[in-house]
């Protein structure tokens, strides 16, 4: 598929997004989307470009979340009146990640990306693993030689999940920056996705290795070396699960959903995601859900005008979520440990909220004249879309939730979303409605059939409270 949209030129809607001119943006868009491109590759090409200039990383991981999010458009159905072209439909998305990268690919329109030699796994000898160097060179804060054993990799043909792996390994036991290296990995690799790696591989990797060192006085918090600590105690070593051949018993990491969303401290939380998997014999997946969905919990005690501290706090989510994908992407023991950092931050991050912040309920919304839908999927969608629109939340949540119930087609619920969500300005909010929006849809659409008995409502809240409150721009409606 990539082979062909890789021919489209996007260098009209570049120009537009550098303008700032948004006519010129909506109109530059259409074109290349009325070729009948895919939008997901259309916008991983953007992100690959834009993480030239992009020093920041959430441009880049913007546009990976949009793509992601696109590939679910054609599951929405057509309305009951009229048509509606995949072009039409893949507008608003396609024009919010031209918004998202307008500054990062205006930084790096004159830059030349060149890569350093790479570090074959051969060049280490017998004496060092790659695992073991790319440890050292991100505890040692060197990007350098992060990127060339990255390239190392990519350059023997070796599978891409081998290059994942090395990657998530060496930071599965750090935390900076609010958990972004993790997320920038994860999200960036997406990117790569959108395009089919290829030769994009050493761009994307061009733009990550910066973020993945532990840099001096880092941010790193005090639950840290508790964390490490643990996993780093032989008594607690989860290498057995190599050899287990049981079926997975998903239910066992359920509790874990009550100790993270309670004052225990780091060493019981990663005591309790030991017993899950290790004890329990869950998956690392259900693991991982369950910790993503306590992240969301969070989320439902901030009142809807706190958005500032309503994306701060989604981070939890989107660490969570982007944990929770790694054991999607791989198998490898190497990368368990996420799964303790990803339980302690989220921990954490409960009990600051408490601490700090008197948690209310969030509030219901503006009620609309928007209310119904039917119960009839394309009805149902349309009535969603105007309920967005109209910022209502309690109403969306209500024709979302029957949707579910009726047994409708999820994507499509999630792919509406996205639409909603991208009426908010990426300049705003550095992206976070859209990648709250993807973290979240990803987390309901892939919670484990063996945990169904659990609902996972709260990510449909954080994705549908995501779309509706951020600062939204008007490009589509000039």
């Amino acid at each position: 598929m990539a082979g062909v949209e890789m021919k489209v030129d996007l260098t009209p809607a570049v120009n537009a997004a550098l303008s700032g001119d948004n006519q010129r943006i909506v109109a530059a868009a259409q074109d290349i989307l009325k070729q009948g491109e895919h939008a997901d590759v259309l916008i991983g090409r953007l992100g690959v470009l834009a993480s030239h200039g992009d020093k920041d990383g959430h441009p880049t991981i913007t546009l990976g979340a949009t793509a992601m999010l696109s590939r679910l458009l054609h599951t929405i159905p057509q309305p009951l009146e009229g048509e509606v072209l995949p072009h039409e439909r893949a507008l608003p998305l396609f024009v919010y990640a031209l918004l998202a990268s307008a500054d990062a690919l205006r930084a790096g329109q004159n830059v030349t990306i060149t890569s350093p030699k790479p570090i074959f796994p051969s060049d280490l000898g017998e004496t060092q693993t790659v695992g073991e160097a790319m440890h050292k060179a991100i505890y040692g804060n060197d990007p350098e030689t992060t990127e060339r054993l990255l390239l190392g990799l990519y350059g023997t043909g070796a599978d891409y999940r081998t290059l994942q792996v090395r990657a998530y390994d060496g930071i599965a036991a750090t935390f900076q920056n609010s958990g972004h290296p993790l997320m920038f990995a994860v999200r960036g690799f997406q990117v790569l996705d959108a395009v089919e790696w290829g030769t994009a591989v050493p761009d994307i990797l061009h733009w990550l290795a910066p973020h993945l060192p532990l840099v001096p006085n880092n941010d790193e918090p005090a639950w840290i070396p508790d964390l490490r600590e643990y996993v780093n105690n032989p008594a607690n070593s989860v290498a057995g699960i190599r050899t287990r051949l049981s079926i997975p018993k998903d239910g066992n990491a359920l509790p874990l959903r009550n100790l993270v969303l309670s004052d225990a401290d780091t060493t019981k939380v990663c005591q309790g995601v030991y017993d899950a998997l290790m004890k329990g014999e869950a998956s690392p997946r259900a693991v991982s859900s369950v910790i993503a969905l306590a992240a969301a919990d969070i989320l439902m005690k901030i009142n809807d005008d706190s958005r500032d501290l309503f994306i701060k706090t989604a981070h939890g989510l989107l660490f969570a979520a982007a944990a929770r994908q790694v054991f999607r992407q791989v198998q490898d023991v190497e990368v368990l440990p996420l799964l303790f950092t990803s339980a302690a931050y989220v921990n954490a991050l409960y009990k600051a909220v408490i601490a700090e912040h008197a948690p209310v309920t969030p509030t219901a919304a503006r009620t609309t004249q928007v209310r119904g839908g039917g119960l009839i999927a394309p009805a149902m969608l349309e009535t969603l879309a105007m309920q967005i629109n109209a910022q209502d939340y309690a109403d969306a949540l209500g024709t979302a939730t029957r949707y579910i119930k009726l047994g409708y087609d999820v994507r499509a619920l999630f792919a509406t979303i996205a639409v909603g969500a991208a009426q908010s300005d990426p300049t705003n909010d550095k992206g976070h409605s859209m990648q709250i929006v993807q973290a979240a849809s990803e987390e309901f659409m892939a919670w484990p059939i063996r945990l169904r008995e659990t609902s996972p409502e709260p990510f449909l809240a954080a994705a549908l409270r995501a779309a509706l409150f951020g600062t939204r721009h008007n490009v589509l409606e000039e």
